[in-house]
């Protein structure tokens, strides 16, 4: 009898064993298999460089997954700098989700992709939940929605690849090696009158705006002669000359004995509506800013209208003259001029880094300037003769702006070489939005873009 009741002990152990064990092997399981877009592994133990922008990612988990857990918000990509959302959309096909990018993946760009853990497979499982992140290829540019031009010259070309302007070139232009060492990928300006030209438009310039691209020159061709009582100066761009906006730079002086001979001098002028005391009888006005030696104690104290800078080079009470010229000349810089309409801010950028801004905030001033905007009427209301909105980057105006007499592009074309004062050296990469930016925008737009 003892042995029989032994038997059947041993029975019942055996039998609850293999009953355990068979549970444990049924118990359901939802574990991601593979995370890729396209070739490219995004759940490896580094993250993900080089994705494409249009690169299709794909989730796949050891077993089908229920749909109704599988959402942007479960799947969530976000932008890693910020948060902020990606466009994209989800699809499920048994154990592989998809996820699709609705206009691309910003270019050059970290993301990063949350896998939550209400994840769900029609098993019953729950999936533990991830985080990773990835890398696109290419460029991010900021405020992409808003950018109107964008001038690359990759491959020896000049057209807008942002909107449909029509982009001509005035005598021969070349194209050169960019900053990265991409041959005939940067537009080439021999000083001698070659312009590219962006036949007029409303968009290239507007109340608030951000101009950006990268240019290199060379200081011996802003010596000048000292027997024309002059320094050389040249202009790098510009729309309307002083009715709209321009770039000019030069030295302060042509005598190498002058201690401003070594101070290299920007001058961004750009036009505005004056909202002043005096904006009836003077509804437009010009600001005339330098970007050096023009520190306004009272703008720094917040009670006046004027230039503030974020260099102590320019703010000592003895500048670097020859900071500037050290920092751009003979090298390639990227430059960028903001305007802001919200703050009456103009703010210029010189490699990422603010070096100076002018804001107009003095209430009750005869000159309070506002919104940028191209003048084509005088102060009485009559037209402007001879203006003509086309941006030329080489010059201060188009080609066949007259509306200033001391800028008129056939007067230079007929000079001597140290008076014809087109732009000699390079640009690239040129862009106008039609927002202000912010600072972390600029030095986000340099540090992809360099």
């Amino acid at each position: 009898m003892k042995r029989l009741n032994l038997i059947l002990s041993l029975m019942l152990v055996l039998g609850l064993a293999v009953i355990t064990s068979c549970k444990k092997d049924e118990d359901p399981t939802f574990t991601l298999v593979s995370l890729t877009a396209g070739d490219i592994d995004l759940a490896g133990v580094t993250a993900a460089a080089d994705v494409p922008e249009d690169a299709v990612i794909q989730a796949v988990f050891s077993s089908e997954i229920d749909a109704a857990t599988a959402t942007t918000t479960t799947f969530a990509i976000t932008f890693t700098d910020d948060g902020s959302a990606v466009d994209y959309t989800v699809a499920v096909d048994g154990a592989t989700v998809t996820l699709t990018p609705s206009n691309g993946w910003p270019g050059g760009s970290q993301f990063t992709i949350a896998l939550a853990a209400t994840i769900a497979g029609t098993n019953g499982a729950a999936y533990e939940g991830n985080s990773l992140s990835f890398r696109t290829s290419g460029i991010f540019v900021p405020q992409k929605d808003y950018q109107v031009l964008y001038l690359s010259f990759d491959e020896g070309t000049a057209e807008d690849e942002a909107g449909d302007h029509t982009v001509t070139t005035v005598e021969t232009l070349t194209y050169e090696t960019d900053r990265r060492g991409t041959a005939n990928a940067a537009a080439y300006f021999n000083g001698q009158g070659n312009l590219v030209e962006v036949a007029a438009d409303d968009d290239l310039i507007s109340s608030s705006i951000t101009i950006s691209f990268w240019f290199k020159t060379d200081i011996d061709d802003y010596n000048g002669q000292a027997s024309s009582g002059n320094p050389q100066t040249r202009f790098v761009m510009g729309l309307g000359v002083e009715n709209g906006y321009f770039l000019e730079m030069g030295r302060r002086s042509n005598d190498p004995t002058s201690e401003a001979y070594d101070e290299i001098f920007l001058k961004m002028a750009t036009d505005h509506v004056n909202v002043g005391t005096n904006a009836e009888s003077n509804p437009k006005a010009t600001a005339w800013t330098e970007v050096n030696s023009q520190l306004s104690v009272n703008y720094v104290d917040g009670t006046s209208s004027g230039w503030s800078y974020a260099i102590d080079n320019l703010t000592e009470s003895t500048p670097d003259r020859a900071y500037i010229n050290e920092q751009i000349m003979g090298q390639w810089t990227h430059f960028v001029m903001t305007v802001n309409a919200a703050t009456q801010e103009k703010t210029i950028y010189i490699n990422g880094i603010k070096w100076a801004s002018y804001r107009w905030i003095s209430s009750g001033a005869e000159w309070l300037l506002a919104d940028l905007s191209l003048k084509t009427e005088n102060n009485d209301g009559s037209a402007l003769a001879g203006i003509e909105g086309s941006l030329a980057l080489g010059f201060i105006g188009s080609s066949s702006n007259e509306a200033t007499s001391w800028a008129v592009y056939d007067d230079f074309v007929g000079a001597t070489d140290e008076g014809k004062k087109f732009f000699k050296g390079s640009l690239d990469q040129f862009r106008i939005f039609s927002v202000p930016f912010t600072d972390s925008e600029v030095g986000q737009l340099y540090d992809n873009e360099k």
